[in-house]
């Protein structure tokens, strides 16, 4: 027979099957089944078992809820959706605590100061294909910076290879955007419903979120795929950090056809952000103009 707080926490999986789920235990935040093999390795950490009921033992390995950060830290940069489950009611040693996950964090989504660099925007994107046309939005949750383009479909691989996002959002049977020069992505890919990029229900989710009667005031009216990326963004925001959505006050819209832009090799060529044999920061040209006082300045000379 399997013990209440297996049915709890086999709930919260349900709901998040795609998240590695931190369960609050006490003092320590477990994790169980193939999460807890996956923290073992990915943590470098003791890969335990613990009797769930009715003789079954299951994989178990915690870790301290006062080192959370650290641990969140080397979980993103592997790659991991993590979804953190609080206890949410005191223990008063007769009924089961109350539990349920309060945050969704992912490479995009990042807000914690330990897990973000200072010097470079932590970007979330969403891209919407619709034969030879695309919408891109990308967002910053630490800033509120919200911006959408449309561009020919063949642009953007590059795009995204400028904006460096930590994650990009794609329709589930969407093919992955194309790469530059046949270089490998640096983002996360997270499939979507297709429903969250459908054009009217974006234009419909936007103009709630921004409490607007058109998006015309945005430049958005004749631009239905940006919107269905925005609204992408927006969407994936209420379901994993809705504390970000009160940041985006706004939405701007900008044309990639009004600059240049430089492939990730030329880039390199030129050492614009990387340079010297190892491509360090300080030998590129941005470490030698960088005399920034705030990361929010670094982050816009950048």
């Amino acid at each position: 027979m399997t013990s209440p707080i297996r049915r709890q926490y086999l709930d919260v999986k349900a709901r998040h099957p795609d998240a590695l789920v931190l369960f609050r235990m006490g003092d320590f935040y477990e994790t169980f089944d193939d999460d807890a093999r996956a923290a073992a390795r990915d943590l470098e950490i003791v890969l335990t078992q613990r009797d769930m009921g009715g003789g079954v033992k299951v994989p178990l390995a915690g870790i301290p809820y006062h080192a959370l950060d650290s641990y969140l830290a080397r979980l993103i940069k592997k790659g991991h959706r993590v979804a953190i489950c609080e206890q949410t009611s005191e223990p008063d040693g007769r009924r089961l605590v109350d539990r349920e996950v309060v945050r969704v964090v992912t490479p995009g989504t990042v807000v914690e100061p330990a897990l973000l660099e200072e010097s470079a925007n932590s970007y979330l994107a969403a891209a919407a294909v619709d034969g030879e046309r695309a919408g891109v939005a990308y967002v910053d949750v630490t800033t509120g910076e919200f911006a959408a383009t449309e561009t020919p479909v063949e642009w953007v691989g590059a795009e995204l290879a400028r904006l460096a996002p930590r994650e990009v959002l794609l329709p589930a049977d969407a093919p992955t955007p194309p790469t530059v020069n046949g270089e490998s992505a640096a983002y996360l890919v997270t499939p979507r419903p297709a429903s969250s990029f459908a054009p009217e229900a974006a234009r419909r989710l936007l103009l709630d979120h921004f409490g607007a009667a058109t998006l015309e005031v945005f430049g958005l009216d004749a631009m239905p795929l940006a919107a269905a990326a925005a609204g992408a963004a927006v969407d994936y925001l209420a379901d994993t950090h809705k504390a970000a959505l009160g940041l985006l006050h706004s939405l701007r819209v900008y044309s990639t056809e009004s600059f240049m832009a430089l492939d990730p090799q030329t880039r390199r060529n030129l050492e614009l952000f990387e340079g010297g044999r190892r491509g360090e920061r300080a030998h590129s040209l941005l470490g030698v103009l960088d005399a920034t006082k705030t990361p929010m300045g670094a982050r816009l000379l950048r």
